[in-house]
């Protein structure tokens, strides 16, 4: 009986020890090791180092595809968030401008001062009349513009190349860090469950060779 329950222990550890290690190899394997390692006849290479390219291009297209466009980022805009721009714009070239303006009547009408005197109430009140029907102009002319801009943009940047270039160019060191930062809870349980089902696989091979084969 001691011998039995000795096999019976030493089985379901040899079973969970054989779980936990090929778990915790399988996540290892995603990023190690990064440069290809021979053996005899056998190569090996990391997932992520050995498919990085493939990986980028199928991101970009999944990316691109399926989740974002340049037309959709640039139609988040609303003319609602262009109108202070247009208004603070034009308020900074109004200044410069009206400046301008009263510089050049003054230069005109230096030697008649009363005229130069209400030069800067002439010049100011045309300016604001020309300040709101250029915003109100413009204003109108957003949407039309937030439309074409998007199709420009979705001419000239493509979301696909930018996400291939990015992760081409990604440190996949850093990369692996994130990763356990963000799945180190989730990839710790899957190592334990491996060694719980090792443990459970140890015991069932245990239970086969012990009455099932031996009842043969």
């Amino acid at each position: 009986m001691p011998a039995l329950w000795q096999s019976f222990i030493l089985s379901a550890f040899l079973g969970g020890l054989i779980g936990w290690v090929t778990n915790w190899l399988a996540i290892k394997a995603l990023f190690r090791p990064k440069e290809r390692w021979h053996f005899m006849l056998f190569d090996f290479q990391g997932l992520l180092p050995k498919r990085q390219k493939e990986l980028a291009n199928n991101l970009g297209k999944i990316v691109e595809g399926e989740l974002i466009s340049v037309e959709e980022l640039i139609k988040k805009v609303e003319p609602a968030d262009i109108d202070p721009l247009i208004e603070d714009v034009m308020r900074k070239n109004r200044d410069d401008m009206e400046k301008r303006i009263k510089d050049f009547i003054g230069s005109i009408a230096n030697k008649i001062p009363f005229f130069n005197l209400s030069a800067d109430t002439l010049v100011k009140s045309v300016m604001d009349r020309i300040e709101s029907e250029l915003c109100v102009v413009l204003k109108k002319q957003v949407p039309m513009m937030l439309d074409r801009a998007a199709e420009k943009a979705a001419e000239k940047i493509s979301v696909q190349e930018i996400v291939i270039e990015k992760v081409c160019k990604m440190d996949l060191i850093k990369l692996e860090n994130i990763f356990n930062r963000i799945a180190d809870k989730e990839m710790k349980a899957i190592i334990r469950l491996g060694g719980v089902l090792g443990i459970f696989v140890g015991i069932v091979q245990w239970a086969i060779q012990n009455f099932i084969i031996a009842a043969m």
